[in-house]
């Protein structure tokens, strides 16, 4: 390799490992989730954006367009949305209870603006891994880089709930009974996980072989093998990483874990059970690997994981949500919670805010803008502030209407049809481990999304991000 090819290379390794460092960047300073920390997120992905224009790596932006076209066009509208809702061209509202809009869509033009922000940094993420991993190992490396953030995250969570440690990050107290690692919140902490234990569990599908022993010597060979193996390191990070979410002790992160873990493990199964009818011996012990792998998933890490770290209490929060009422104590003008509040009062917010869709139907009062626009809405009887709906699909609806709405789930869809095919049509592994991530990963977050605001979230957003693409990535490398 002459000096010329070699600093070309270095050059888009270096890029690739800048994507790197902010996918695992983002959930530390408090999840990004503070303008501060967004503006800073910004920044740096802008830079990197910059960065991959001037000096061009990986896949050329016409392979880009080719294998993630749609979801690119619906995220291209999705923010001429949030533009028109922050221009007064006279399409908005005059006044919204008492609040002059000046003809914007938007009745806070401020926060829409920062959930553009938001918008542009998401979609520039997106671009730069379609661009950036354009082969089998770097999208390997992906996941890896994945599983050690949230790794990292359920280490740190585990240890300082464990220990009853106290401190300050950027002067924000880290008190909780939950361990939620560097998230103010034990649920966003939970759908972190979440997400990254579904990137593990199809980086391991990838590395089921589907080799066969003959021999109780090659048998025994195998085994010793497995203990020194990566796999051996990957399969103790996802036991890690489940203690993690079960002593978040999220009732609707671990259930929508499992959930989906039960009903994407059943799909694949399926699937790649019909692949295997027409294909070699080779792919039928693939099947049964992926069967056992799936199966040990479930039993050890609920029966034997659960039982030891607590899942218990977990079950009992389950069970008390109906009854149990919620009260507060105030320290330093903010509200936390100290008993677990009930079903109903937790989708209290979610209820009364499908009112505010009734009434802006189409484009809603502006990203960002939920804070403001349910307070009219909010029943006299019920003190505090909310800031979201504690329901992203109708804070979504809220805030950027049907429209907004809409390309939403048609670019989810997308993803997980193309996931779908993946598992019908492909007998590689490397795609079936891909879609199981990006379908798993996403179904637990759109599960939890009933009863929560993860993907209000910059970091989980990011992460929700990046496991859609993970189709199209497969795809890119066709082109």
């Amino acid at each position: 390799m002459n000096v010329h090819a070699f600093r070309h290379h270095e050059g888009k390794s270096t890029q690739l490992w800048a994507l790197f460092a902010l996918l695992v960047y983002t959930p530390l300073p408090l999840a990004s989730n503070r303008p501060w920390a967004l503006a800073l997120l910004g920044l740096l992905t802008g830079l990197l954006g910059l960065w991959s224009l001037w000096k061009p790596s990986g896949h050329s932006a016409l392979t880009v367009w080719q294998s993630a076209r749609t979801p690119l066009v619906l995220l291209g509208i999705w923010m001429l949305l949030l533009l028109v809702q922050i221009v007064p061209f006279g399409l908005g509202r005059q006044e919204f209870k008492g609040l002059d809009s000046g003809g914007m869509v938007s009745i806070d033009a401020y926060s829409t603006r920062l959930y553009l922000i938001k918008a542009c940094i998401l979609t520039a993420v997106f671009w730069l891994a379609l661009t950036l991993i354009n082969s089998r190992r770097r999208i390997e490396w992906l996941a890896w880089i994945i599983v050690f953030s949230g790794l990292f995250q359920a280490v740190l969570g585990v240890v300082l709930m464990a220990t009853g440690t106290t401190f300050q990050l950027f002067f924000v107290p880290m008190v909780d009974e939950h361990a939620h690692g560097t998230f103010v919140y034990h649920n966003h902490f939970a759908g972190y996980l979440e997400m990254t234990l579904a990137m593990g569990v199809g980086l391991m599908i990838v590395k089921l072989d589907g080799r066969s022993a003959s021999s109780w010597r090659q048998r025994a060979h195998g085994w010793l093998s497995l203990l020194v193996s990566e796999k051996a390191l990957l399969r103790m990070s996802l036991i890690i990483m489940v203690i993690g979410l079960v002593a978040s002790r999220s009732r609707m992160g671990n259930s929508a874990f499992f959930a989906s873990l039960l009903i994407v493990g059943l799909l694949t199964v399926f699937f790649v059970k019909q692949v295997a009818q027409r294909s070699n011996k080779q792919s039928r012990n693939t099947l049964h690997s992926t069967i056992i792998f799936i199966s040990s998933l479930i039993v050890l890490d609920v029966v034997i994981i659960g039982g030891v770290v607590g899942i218990e209490k977990v079950v009992q929060r389950i069970e008390n949500t109906n009854f149990v009422t919620q009260q507060r104590e105030v320290q330093g003008g903010i509200g936390h919670p100290r008993q677990e509040e009930s079903l109903e009062q937790r989708s209290m917010a979610a209820r009364r805010a499908t009112e505010i869709i009734r009434d802006f139907p189409m484009l809603g009062t502006g990203g960002g803008t939920f804070y403001l626009a349910f307070v009219p809405y909010q029943p006299q009887e019920v003190s505090g502030y909310y800031d979201h709906a504690h329901n992203d699909y109708v804070e979504f609806a809220s805030e950027v209407g049907a429209f907004g709405l809409l390309l939403l789930a048609l670019m989810v869809l997308h993803s997980f049809w193309h996931s779908i095919l993946l598992l019908r049509q492909s007998g590689d592994q490397l795609a079936r481990g891909l879609a199981f991530a990006s379908l798993m990963g996403g179904l637990s977050l759109l599960i939890h999304a009933t009863v929560d605001f993860n993907l209000q979230n910059p970091a989980n957003a990011m992460l929700f991000m990046v496991l859609l693409s993970l189709p199209y990535l497969y795809n890119g490398l066709k082109h």
